[in-house]
């Protein structure tokens, strides 16, 4: 990238903005400019660096390797800024936050508990992500909290401990009806449901029981969804391992039945994931503070 001009903070702005949102329309209004500026600036901008940051092919542009890494650079700098604003009383909490969340757990308590917070802060928009990897897109800032059951040790990520998960093995009355299920040993002959064809999904369980105890899973029904699979278990195909929280529902009206109590599947325990550089922006504090005062009754 040619530095010999220096970069215009108002370019670096609207590039800035096009990065986040992903489109020089939603840039343009996000800036309150029309879209053209946008367009004109960021040019000005790849001119000026006499690098090619932004792809234009297709219906939404894509930033080029160098204009991730500059986009990379303006997200420290305006975290810096904006943080050196709030110490001055200059800004207020308000502005975008991408909140990132595991499939199920956002599905089924996230989004119940976040209208109060929203409703405190008007000014603050925030956008959910639902996935199984949540990590890569944080820590392309993609994302700007995530909330994981996977523990992520690095140096750029500030971890704050949340809440334990508990699972439960569970199975449909009518398929307890076919066969009990009254020791770890009897699922070797019956159905269960895995995220996955190899069974990994179910070593919470195995890893609670003795080694001798441990069954042999002979019959393995793959359903890759957390949600998919607690229908699946409903409708009696197969015998379930799955987080608490989840299957309250169906436990509470007797669609599914908890079995082999005496067995109590390792936990996991959920994080709340920031980059540091931006962790003491008053948005994502507060974001944070609430997340940590939620004690809804499904944990």
């Amino acid at each position: 990238m040619d530095m010999t001009h220096p970069l215009d903070l108002y370019q670096l702005r609207a590039f800035h903005a096009l990065g986040t949102t992903g489109t020089f329309t939603r840039a343009a209004r996000k800036l309150n400019l029309t879209q053209s500026a946008v367009s004109h600036a960021v040019a000005k901008l790849e001119a000026g660096a006499g690098a090619l940051l932004v792809e234009r092919r297709g219906r939404e542009p894509r930033l080029t390797e160098e204009g991730r890494r500059l986009f990379q650079a303006c997200e420290e700098v305006f975290a810096t800024l904006e943080a050196a604003a709030e110490d001055l009383g200059l800004a207020k909490a308000g502005g975008r936050l991408r909140l990132g969340a595991t499939v199920e757990f956002g599905s089924s308590i996230l989004m119940r508990h976040m209208g109060p917070f929203l409703a405190d802060h008007p000014d603050l928009e925030i956008d959910f992500t639902l996935a199984h990897d949540l990590l890569t897109p944080l820590l392309r800032d993609d994302l700007d909290i995530a909330i994981d059951c996977r523990e992520h040790l690095l140096p750029d990520l500030e971890k704050v401990p949340w809440f334990i998960e508990t699972y439960v093995v569970a199975a449909a009355p009518s398929f307890l009806a076919s066969g009990g299920v009254a020791r770890p040993a009897d699922l070797e002959a019956r159905p269960v449901l895995s995220l996955d064809k190899a069974g990994a999904w179910w070593h919470r369980f195995l890893l609670a029981l003795p080694e001798a105890d441990r069954p042999e899973f002979h019959r393995i029904i793959e359903v890759n969804h957390i949600r998919a699979m607690i229908n699946a278990a409903v409708e009696g195909l197969g015998v379930l391992l799955a987080p608490t929280y989840s299957v309250l529902g169906e436990l509470e009206r007797g669609a599914l039945r908890a079995v082999l109590p005496g067995v109590r599947p390792r936990e996991d325990r959920f994080f709340i994931y920031q980059k540091k550089r931006r962790a003491a922006l008053e948005r994502h504090r507060l974001l944070t503070e609430y997340l940590r005062t939620l004690t809804p009754p499904e944990f």
